[in-house]
């Protein structure tokens, strides 16, 4: 899938997820570097249970990688959530990352490779940058819904993986 500056989602909304204060989900707080290996290994774990095929997992496990680390990076402090979900759609998993950091300045350019939320990343912040901007375009490659909240005090990104459906046509909701 490639991005592009103009970003259209699909058409058909599988319903709001719950919020998670309200959902009873598994949670993990972030803080730090290290926290991120709890947060993945247990969205790892959770998605085996629920049926996914190691391949799969290993895809959902780096979403929670990226969701992660990039609260680490941009969100001073946060935590990671996740839930088995059924619907329509058939079984799967929900994943949401809370953070206490700024919005997103603009968030159509942060889901592009190469770019953040201001635009095309200089290659030479890279390394100081720890990423080549392909996080977020990763996250929604890997799964079927995506969503961002912004809040008063931060912002919640919401992703879905469903088992039984292919990757590709995610449904992205820019707020």
């Amino acid at each position: 899938m490639r991005f592009s500056s103009t970003w259209h989602a699909n058409k058909v909304e599988l319903g709001p997820p719950q919020r998670t204060q309200d959902a009873g989900m598994s949670k993990h707080e972030v803080r730090e570097w290290i926290d991120i290996y709890q947060a993945r290994r247990a969205v790892k774990e959770l998605a085996a249970a629920v049926g996914f095929k190691p391949p799969a997992c290993n895809e959902l496990a780096i979403v929670a990688s990226e969701l992660a680390s990039n609260i680490v990076k941009y969100g001073v402090r946060g935590s990671l959530a996740q839930d088995p979900i059924a619907n329509a759609e058939g079984p799967g998993i929900q994943i949401v990352a809370r953070d206490f950091g700024p919005p997103f300045h603009d968030l159509a350019s942060a889901l592009r490779d190469g770019y953040d939320d201001k635009g095309p990343i200089d290659p030479l912040q890279m390394i100081k940058r720890r990423g080549i901007g392909g996080g977020l375009g990763a996250v929604v490659r890997l799964t079927h819904y995506f969503r961002v909240d912004t809040l008063r005090d931060g912002k919640e990104i919401w992703v879905v993986r469903y088992l039984n459906r292919r990757l590709g046509n995610p449904t992205i909701v820019l707020q």
